[in-house]
């Protein structure tokens, strides 16, 4: 390939106005990236499906928080739009692309269509050559229980995947319901999948000016004067009202809202109103979410610390702003014992959601 085709280089062209720092523990995944156009493009302009199968280029990250893993990711695909390649990826939420076939199967079997998932997996084959999925993680039984027939069903058809995960697959749903029926899938990972570790030894997400962001705590007087100024700053004075939303057929009334932000509780977004797809149509919304009085959070709000943690990945994938008032500082805000939960990913996210959103607040003082 010719060097402006190389990621690894196109990285050190771009290394300032990206704000690219690489580190010794990426090196590895730097180099099997700079390998995939190659494969894209052999993939692209195959039209003999066996040989198109043979174009396979999966692979598995995994590793702590903070390994830059979603940064560099979102490198590659800039680099791929560079190249006219992109239109022949899908970077998708785990959680939304499942609720899409979820859908698609269900409207399938009211239209009486025999084997829906493979006339869904062919369809979507057919547009993508690779699916990319940022911090792969199963928490809902019904995504556990197909998942596997669909990875399979897709790369059947010539799909490839890029996963990134804080979890080796074998860790994967684990003590989730009926996890022998998940198994499969653990099993296609190791059998098609490349897997590479990450072995960062900092979360480069935290900054050591920690004051510096848009997180405030403890829930006192001195901390609600920051979180309401910062509020101020962005809606210019604006009236905050009411907002009636549909979402899956469901109606969800927002009392605080204007043009592009959220302002509500913890005990609101993360009751039982919402499921993940409703954060990801809030996502689509709101610039900005303040969130106030969020307690700290051990396994008498099990619950509502998965949904937290659901809202904080569908935010940060969507480069969400993010204002937080909450009860403990953002390492303490879970409780450390309960270990099932991906805490460390949504504390490293919280980090630099909050650091980036001060910067903004702080050029509009």
């Amino acid at each position: 390939m010719k060097k402006s085709d190389n990621f690894y280089e196109f990285l050190n062209l771009k290394k300032k106005k990206l704000k690219i720092e690489k580190h010794y523990f990426q090196r590895d995944l730097l180099y099997k990236l700079s390998e995939i156009p190659k494969k894209l493009i052999q993939a692209k302009s195959t039209f003999n499906e066996l040989v198109r199968k043979k174009f396979n280029f999966n692979i598995y990250i995994f590793g702590k928080p903070g390994g830059g893993k979603t940064f560099i990711i979102n490198c590659f695909l800039i680099y791929l739009e560079t190249i006219n390649l992109k239109k022949l990826v899908l970077r998708t939420h785990f959680q939304e692309f499942m609720h899409l076939i979820h859908s698609e199967i269900n409207l399938s079997r009211k239209k009486k269509i025999n084997n829906p998932l493979k006339k869904i997996s062919k369809k979507i084959s057919k547009k993508y050559k690779l699916i990319c999925f940022d911090e792969l993680e199963i928490i809902d039984i019904a995504d556990a229980m197909i998942v596997s027939n669909v990875f399979r069903a897709l790369h059947e058809n010539g799909t490839n995947f890029l996963i990134t995960s804080n979890f080796h697959p074998d860790s994967l749903y684990k003590n989730g319901l009926q996890r022998e029926q998940f198994l499969p899938f653990i099993l296609f990972l190791h059998e098609n999948m490349e897997l590479l570790e990450i072995k960062n030894d900092k979360d480069l997400r935290k900054s050591k000016e920690e004051e510096k962001s848009s997180y405030y705590f403890p829930l006192n007087k001195k901390s609600s004067a920051f979180f309401e100024a910062d509020l101020k700053k962005i809606n210019k004075k604006k009236d905050l009202s009411k907002k009636i939303i549909y979402s899956m057929g469901r109606k969800l009334i927002l009392e605080k809202t204007s043009d592009n932000l959220m302002l509500c509780n913890f005990t609101f977004i993360c009751s039982f109103r919402f499921s993940a797809n409703d954060y990801i149509n809030l996502a689509k919304l709101f610039d900005w979410f303040f969130i106030d009085k969020i307690p700290n959070l051990g396994r008498n709000k099990l619950n509502e610390a998965r949904r937290f943690i659901t809202l904080i990945d569908i935010l940060y994938e969507n480069k969400s702003n993010l204002v937080i008032m909450a009860e403990k500082k953002i390492s303490e805000i879970f409780d450390v014992k309960i270990k099932e939960l991906p805490y460390s990913r949504t504390t490293s996210r919280i980090y630099e959601m909050t650091k980036y959103s001060k910067q903004i607040l702080l050029r509009n003082s």
